[in-house]
């Protein structure tokens, strides 16, 4: 299952991100495409239902949770590895996804990219093995999801991330009007070549 995480305030947005548009297309349309590329089903998780997006909305069972509590709700519902991505991520190839995805599928309970020494949750594959950790976690008010991949995740480390462009492009989290302003410049030189 693809879980789309559309939570969070977008406070310094300053707008719903779901509603942003990068190139003509709104921010979670552009990860709904991504996520559909490799999945059959892909539901929104967190946040309200996004209109005109027709998927399935997951809302957070754990109130103030943020993302953790948005992937333990897709994870319960699937029953399945969950591929998570937020919306505010445009760049992650769908290829990014799918190397998560194969390192759990080799028995990795969480595969996440990490550059730089950061991990980046948001664009990762949860296994099943990875709920109970994570609600133990979510029960005792740890809602970081850092944490949770010290202690169990595999990374995608700095020479694989490559493969995939540059993680600095790739990863490039849209939280502020110039985050977008430098996502537009991006795109525009990429549509360029």
């Amino acid at each position: 299952m693809g879980a789309l995480l559309a939570g969070g305030a977008s406070t310094r947005m300053g707008r719903p991100k779901a509603e942003v548009k990068l190139g003509g297309r709104s921010l979670a349309q552009r990860a709904g495409h991504t996520l559909a590329q490799f999945t059959i089903e892909v539901v929104v998780v967190g946040g309200e239902p996004i209109a005109n997006l027709r998927r399935r909305h997951l809302p957070d069972a754990r109130a103030g949770g943020g993302p953790a509590a948005g992937i333990e709700v897709a994870l319960i519902d699937a029953g399945i590895h969950v591929v998570a991505l937020a919306l505010d991520l445009p760049f992650v190839p769908p290829a990014l996804l799918l190397a998560t995805l194969d390192v759990v599928g080799q028995g990795a309970p969480i595969c996440a990219p990490r550059s730089e020494q950061r991990w980046h949750p948001l664009c990762a594959t949860y296994s099943q093995a990875a709920l109970a950790p994570l609600q133990e976690r979510l029960d005792r008010g740890a809602f970081d999801l850092h944490g949770l991949l010290d202690e169990i995740a595999t990374p995608l480390e700095a020479a694989a991330l490559q493969e995939f462009g540059d993680p600095a492009q790739t990863l490039l989290n849209i939280n502020t009007p110039e985050d977008l302003e430098r996502a537009e410049r991006l795109l525009a030189a990429h549509s360029g070549r």
